[in-house]
């Protein structure tokens, strides 16, 4: 008869959640998406094949704790980026290279966020809110066209900075003729779309 691990009795309740969740990205770090299941993590942590369940009813549950991790992460460092000039122009293009960065710093975390999701959560739009806020600013500054709206200036934004993101994560920028780091090519790209 098979033994399992000891440390299986040592998870408290919200511990055994956060660890299940650390496994998850372990193995979507090594092996990707097709090779993930929670029979796997569950081996990873050293807990019984059942333990997953008490906290998560699928795979697909505990990859959307693993997207909501990388949302918070992503927050972070869009606060971050947005604080760190008073400029409100600067302030977009830091945080366009903000985003390339938390890309490709964090890469298990930004496929699982854009993979197959239903929608952004709370704190997803809190990391939009952000940049939107940013936008704002900038119309209100006249750094930027007031037109279109900042919402739909805010997107336009975010889909431009996903677009190198997920370029940089899959392709050499060189291949495409952009020889330039990732998050220089994001300001460039974000100061023509802006004009600034």
């Amino acid at each position: 008869m098979g033994s399992t691990p000891a440390t299986r009795t040592s998870y408290h309740h919200g511990a055994l959640r956060q660890a299940l969740v650390d496994g998850a990205r372990e193995i979507l770090a090594e092996r990707g998406h097709d090779q993930f299941s929670l029979n796997e993590v569950a081996r990873r942590v050293g807990v019984s094949t059942s333990a997953p369940y008490r906290h998560f009813r699928s795979r697909d549950e505990l990859l959307a704790a693993v997207a909501e991790q990388g949302y918070e992460v992503l927050h972070q460092c869009l606060e971050r980026a947005a604080t760190a000039t008073a400029d409100a122009g600067e302030r977009l293009l830091c945080m366009g290279g903000a985003y390339v960065r938390f890309a490709q710093d964090h890469p298990d975390l930004f496929v699982t966020m854009f993979r197959g999701q239903p929608g952004l959560g709370p704190v997803g739009h809190e990391s939009f809110d952000v940049l939107l806020s940013a936008v704002v600013e900038a119309q209100r500054c006249a750094v930027i066209p007031t037109a279109p709206s900042a919402e739909l200036m805010a997107r336009s934004v975010w889909a431009t900075v996903h677009g190198l993101a997920v370029l940089s994560l899959r392709q050499p920028h060189e291949r495409f003729g952009l020889d330039e780091p990732a998050e220089d090519l994001a300001a460039r790209t974000l100061s023509a779309l802006l004009g600034l």
